[in-house]
């Protein structure tokens, strides 16, 4: 079966990693869906892709790790993709862990850059733990060390590893850390056959990310790609 990862929830018809997505995404049949963490300046996970949040709210100068999780409360960050969202707010990791139905897989992306968030790998490590069912968990990241920090906070967590640009034996490095790894998500521009393969020798499944057209996903599916994540709401329910 493919895996098909609503990237961000349902980011073409609703603003990026709110609960308005995720609710949206799982009520157009999303089966998996990916979502980025960040830490607040006192230190609460929470659900948001970008480093700065002016591209949500002009009026948000700061940067996530600027603002308290209180303060983070009074940014709005749905207008800006439609007024029906007007008053949409970053949500947690906790509430989303707690809000999402157990047997939808969840990747989880530790946004380390430009700037890491020192602890937050053992905040979503406990937070995973507690809230939601560890077997339908992935936590990814382009940043290696923290897929490391995550092991070290709890071996049983899997393990997805972020790649952007080409990498020789790719399946071979993955392998060599001896981590619970159970996947590889690179850059649909770097994958091909041959990348695939090589990474299935190492029992390594392959999501490529962001797939923007059924052009895309049918190359990938031909190729023998595991799934991928994608904008689109149309092809969640590929088979």
């Amino acid at each position: 079966m493919v895996i098909v990862f609503a990237h961000r929830g349902a980011e073409s018809i609703a603003p990026e990693n709110t609960e308005a997505a995720f609710r949206t995404a799982v009520e157009h049949g999303a089966r998996a869906i990916e979502l980025d963490v960040q830490l607040t300046k006192d230190e609460v996970p929470v659900v948001v892709h970008d480093y700065k949040l002016k591209r949500y709210n002009k009026d948000a100068k700061l940067a996530v790790n600027q603002y308290t999780f209180d303060e983070l409360q009074t940014i709005d960050v749905g207008k800006y993709f439609n007024a029906e969202f007007a008053g949409a707010k970053i949500p947690s990791l906790q509430k989303i862990l707690q809000s999402m139905p157990e047997d939808l897989l969840l990747n989880i992306e530790i946004k380390n850059s430009p700037v890491p968030h020192a602890g937050i790998e053992k905040q979503v490590a406990d937070l995973a733990n507690q809230y939601y069912n560890l077997e339908n968990i992935i936590v990814s990241s382009f940043d290696h060390t923290a897929l490391l920090r995550i092991a070290e906070c709890n071996p049983d967590i899997r393990l997805g590893f972020l790649m952007h640009y080409p990498m020789i034996n790719t399946g071979k490095y993955v392998n060599m850390t001896g981590l619970n790894a159970v996947s590889v998500h690179p850059n649909k521009k770097i994958t091909d056959a041959a990348f695939i393969e090589e990474c299935h020798k190492y029992n390594l499944k392959v999501y490529p990310y962001t797939v923007k057209s059924q052009k895309e996903a049918d190359r990938l599916i031909e190729i023998g790609a595991d799934g991928f994540f994608t904008s689109l709401e149309t092809l969640y329910e590929i088979n």
